[in-house]
């Protein structure tokens, strides 16, 4: 019996001492890990921002692609249509037949360039992290810290190991809309 009060001491020693440090903010220069909010990063700093504005206009490009070529393929389908009546059945339907095939290959070639677009939004975040690394580490030397977290993955924290706020206005000191940039994977479609 007296080791499980033992070990129920220290349990409730162990739930008093981490409710005392999460109440008490700890001061910058007192944490060797700071946090970090990726998604504000990308949303707040002037380069995510850029970011976000240069993906946003490919897929405005895309989608006013699409409607282009679905009117195309629209009023070439009511010519087809209004054409059935002069041409003989063989020819309709090899003329029918061809342009399934291409509806077809547009269709496909479509999905392809929307998935690009997709798997390239998807990676947006990595890159603007890897572009922005040198700030990061530059803040958390400031700060006297050995580790860096993303705040999604912690559980529990005192609010004063969050650097977000410092690290935005950090990337856009060192950055900008970093327009002058190239990133690893960019290119032109």
């Amino acid at each position: 019996m007296k080791p499980v009060a033992l070990a129920l001491g220290f349990g409730l020693w162990a739930g008093v001492a981490l409710s005392q440090s999460a109440d008490q903010p700890l001061s910058n220069s007192q944490s060797e890990v700071v946090i970090v909010d990726p998604n504000r990063l990308f949303s707040e700093t002037l380069f995510g921002q850029h970011i976000s504005e240069q993906l946003e206009a490919e897929a405005e490009e895309l989608a006013a692609n699409n409607r282009r070529i679905e009117e195309e393929l629209r009023t070439e389908e009511r010519d087809l249509t209004e054409q059935r009546p002069t041409m003989s059945p063989e020819d309709f339907r090899d003329t029918a037949e061809a342009f399934d095939q291409k509806v077809q290959a547009i269709r496909r070639e479509r999905l392809d360039r929307a998935r690009e677009l997709e798997e390239k939004r998807a990676s947006a975040e990595a890159r603007f992290l890897a572009t922005a690394q040198s700030a990061l580490v530059e803040l958390m030397n400031e700060r006297g810290a050995n580790i860096l977290l993303d705040m999604r993955s912690v559980i529990l924290r005192d609010n004063a190991i969050d650097i977000t706020n410092d690290a935005v206005r950090k990337i856009d000191e060192a950055i900008g809309r970093g327009e002058n940039m190239t990133l690893p994977d960019q290119q032109e479609d």
